[in-house]
Order: C-alpha cells, then structure tokens, then sequence
C-alpha cells in the first residue's frame, strides 16, 4: 500500500471517481457537519476540474476545492492518495 500526500495541481486533476483518499478536515468543518471526523477516508464521487473541487461524499455535502488547499485557505487541511 503506497499513501501519498498531494501537494500539486496536477495529483489533484489526476484523481478520477472512485480513487481512495484520506482528508484531515478543520475544527470549522467538524463544527458544522455532524457526520464529519478529523480524519475521513473516502473514495471520490466527482473531480471537478473545471471547478477544481473534489466531491468526497454528496450526502451531507463534503467536498473542498483543491486550489484553496494548495494555497493553505481550505477547510481540508491534508490529503492524502492511498494507492494499493
């Protein structure tokens, strides 16, 4: 098992619908979503590149925009690739 953090543009544009992430979310985040952890696993629904949003989960709207990430605004605070 291979566990990548991302850290560019294009790992994230590279990601496609069913890939297995981990997200560390902000104290904002879990604050506000009640199914929400620090640490969550998932398995992508959607990479919205034209949007630069990844779509974690669409019940109880988890996602982030992965430009905000990169830049250090977003409410995801790391996120990682798991690979087999």
């Amino acid at each position: 098992m291979k566990i990548t953090k991302l850290t560019t543009k294009e790992q994230f544009e590279k990601l496609k619908r069913w890939d297995l992430i981990i997200v560390e979310w902000s104290d904002y985040s879990i604050k506000h979503h009640d199914d929400m952890k620090r640490i969550m696993t998932y398995r992508i629904y959607e990479n919205k590149t034209r949007l630069e949003e990844i779509i974690c989960k669409l019940k109880n709207n988890h996602y982030f925009n992965y430009d905000l990430y990169l830049k250090g605004q977003s409410h995801a605070l790391d996120v990682y690739k798991i690979e087999e």
